[in-house]
């Protein structure tokens, strides 16, 4: 394999990366725009305080999961870090 295909590799893996990354991101973004809603929803409405629990719990839920998907898609397939 000469230096162009090489490149060409590493390039192309790179994308795919950025490609997974970005679809992540966007998971990400739409569990964010629902955090975001129950927070509305908690703030805008006369909620009792069992409503208020399941809403914490609810978003504290999306929390992990944005926290959990972030973390893997920063990590590429030679195990670093971004």
């Amino acid at each position: 394999m000469d230096e162009n295909e090489k490149l060409k590799e590493i390039l192309d893996q790179e994308l795919q990366w950025i490609q997974y990354r970005q679809k992540m991101l966007n998971i990400i973004e739409e569990k964010l725009i629902k955090m975001k809603e129950i927070v509305v929803q908690a703030q805008y409405n006369n909620v009792f305080m069992e409503k208020i629990e399941e809403l914490n719990h609810s978003i504290n839920n999306l929390a992990q999961q944005v926290r959990a998907l972030d973390e893997e898609s920063r990590i590429t397939k030679h195990g670093r870090i971004l």
